[in-house]
């Protein structure tokens, strides 16, 4: 089997606030409850199902299930206006004590407020050296969007949980000095790829949010992605460098329409600093899923932030436990037509009945590395958010499922550097080897 994971891993998050926020200007209630993904959306599909759709390249049907997830991810919660995806816990929600012997969606999310941070795969502690030592520099802060990740009522519960080790103790994975001595733990013996923690149960759900800031007057230019025609940087075509943008109006109405020669000019000079935007266009703050600031989010998110701005959601990627390798697919706001060639994704699929804001998302979906089951032409799936950057190796041209793939406590092998082939799983010495556990994908655990 060629299947394999590329993908922007799970960062450490700072300790949740206390502060509430809202979702377009109206307040959510603290402790928050995390409620899980509504019967009626697919949600988990059978392995054998997803494993047949893999065999047979059934490209509709893995689409269909991805905007079903993003359906049922976004659904109503029931608890204000907060989609179902917005109750779950954070990583400061990781590492908690293991739960009580109650529901699942009884472990209360710390606060209703987000744990802003630059994305991980800018900051990962391992990645990161391996990013100097290839490009001779760390990225900066400066350079990414802001992120703030989110795990459903099972992830969160797993992670907290104690699990068996090969020495019969047990282990927790959200303890760095447990996931050492696990690492210690493992006999001489033991094959490279059985050394591994337990897996997720299969309605496990990891998500990272990505958002750019819409300031509360005025009207901000979002950079819109429409391929990599449509910016001045082919090899990192990374968001300021998109020429298409889009004026965000927190008190507008209505559907996109050109800008007019007024609304342009009515941009502050200081919004438009370090953009490429040529071609504008004019929409309102419903265009978005959106998020108001508190004094205190706003400090965290930094960018010049102030209270009563919002931080929009440009990018989420998500990946599932339905299958061994889980399933990922991506999504970014793309409220303009999709740019021609499904670069990297597009609307294809997309079910009519979903609503606003969450239709203006665009999508690619990677259940396999290869286009064919066991073939050898590469996929292609990324987030134009995220890896465009220069600290990404060869991300234009990355797929969903190697670096997650790849994701070890101790040490690290690095990105891959191309990806003209399949890593081969588990036993590439360039990833995996006598010192390390896999940690099945999840780069949440590597990083504890």
């Amino acid at each position: 089997m060629t299947r394999r994971l590329a993908w922007t891993g799970i960062a450490v998050l700072t300790a949740m606030a206390a502060a509430s926020i809202a979702t377009n200007g109206k307040p959510a209630a603290l402790g928050t409850t995390p409620v899980p993904i509504p019967p009626g959306y697919g949600f988990p599909t059978p392995n054998a199902t997803i494993e047949q759709w893999i065999a047979t390249s059934d490209t509709g049907a893995m689409r269909g299930h991805a905007w079903e997830l993003w359906a049922g991810m976004t659904a109503p919660s029931g608890q204000g206006t907060l989609p179902v995806w917005d109750t779950w816990g954070g990583k400061a929600d990781l590492k908690g004590p293991p739960p009580s012997a109650v529901a699942l969606t009884a472990i209360p999310r710390a606060a209703a407020g987000h744990a802003f941070e630059t994305p991980i795969q800018f900051t990962h502690r391992a990645r990161r050296l391996h990013l100097k030592a290839m490009l001779g520099t760390s990225v900066t802060a400066a350079q990414t969007p802001i992120e703030a990740e989110r795990f459903d009522p099972t992830d969160v519960a797993f992670v907290r949980s104690p699990h068996p080790g090969p020495d019969g103790k047990t282990y927790f994975y959200n303890s760095a000095t447990s996931l050492n001595a696990l690492n210690s733990a493992w006999p001489t013996n033991t094959p490279v790829q059985n050394r591994a923690i337990v897996d997720f149960p299969n309605t496990a759900i990891e998500t990272k949010p990505v958002y750019n800031l819409v300031k509360a007057t005025g009207l901000t230019p979002l950079p819109v992605w429409q391929g990599g025609a449509g910016a001045t940087n082919q090899t990192n075509p990374t968001e300021d460098t998109w020429t298409n943008c889009l004026l965000i109006d927190p008190k507008g109405a209505g559907a996109v329409q050109p800008a007019t020669p007024a609304q342009i000019k009515s941009v502050p000079a200081a919004r438009l600093t370090g953009l490429a935007c040529k071609t504008f266009f004019y929409g309102p703050l419903s265009l978005i899923y959106a998020q108001k600031l508190s004094a205190g989010d706003a400090a965290r998110f930094g960018h010049g932030a102030a209270a009563g701005d919002f931080a929009v959601l440009v990018a989420m990627h998500v990946n599932t436990k339905e299958t061994t390798l889980w399933t990922w697919q991506t999504f970014y706001w793309e409220p303009l037509p999709d740019p021609a060639g499904q670069n990297p994704g597009s609307k294809d699929n997309q079910p009519t009945s979903l609503p606003a804001p969450w239709k203006t998302y665009s999508m690619c979906a990677n259940y396999d590395q290869t286009t064919t089951s066991g073939g050898t032409t590469m996929d292609v799936c990324y987030n134009p958010y995220l890896e465009t950057s220069p600290g990404i190796p060869a991300g234009v041209t990355s797929n969903c499922m190697s670096c997650h793939g790849v994701a070890t406590v101790n040490s690290f092998g690095g990105y891959p550097t191309q990806y003209t082939k399949p890593v081969i799983y588990f036993t590439d010495p360039s990833y995996y080897n006598a010192t390390t556990t896999r940690t099945d994908f999840s780069w949440t655990v590597a990083d504890f």
